[in-house]
């Protein structure tokens, strides 16, 4: 059954997918140096790859968040699905890619800023499952 706060969380999550897209693009990129390997060749550095990752995950909860406010059925999968969606960005910008060590480089504040857009992500759909009428998951 979807109710009001079904609706909320789902706003809710197109909203951090729009601050996920705006910390990288606008107020907090990654970023834009790259390294320069013993050869000679230059590459971009793994925030880099971090970002990319970043937006396809943002691509996905986008849609999956467009499908929760289309749809009339229960929410839980699509919750669970926005749920993973905020564990692999948080995870993406600490454990699997990560961004640059050096404290000075710009994308230590994308990660700060990821790491709590991530936390709504998760908390947002959680809060709904928990507050649901039927307290049924599945």
């Amino acid at each position: 059954m979807k109710t009001k706060l079904t609706t909320i969380v789902n706003i809710i999550e197109i909203l951090c997918t729009l601050a996920i897209f705006g910390t990288l693009k606008i107020w907090a990129p990654v970023c834009d140096k790259m390294l320069t390997l013993e050869t000679g060749k230059q590459v971009f550095m793994k925030c880099h790859y971090t970002g990319q990752a970043a937006i396809v995950i943002a691509v996905i909860l986008i849609v999956v968040a467009v499908v929760g406010l289309l749809s009339k059925k229960d929410q839980k999968l699509i919750h669970f699905i926005a749920i993973a969606c905020g564990v692999m960005l948080f995870l993406t910008f600490t454990k699997l890619i990560g961004v640059c060590v050096n404290k000075e480089m710009s994308c230590i504040t994308t990660a700060l800023w990821m790491k709590m857009i991530s936390a709504v992500i998760v908390i947002a759909p959680l809060i709904d499952i928990i507050f649901d009428k039927e307290g049924q998951v599945g």
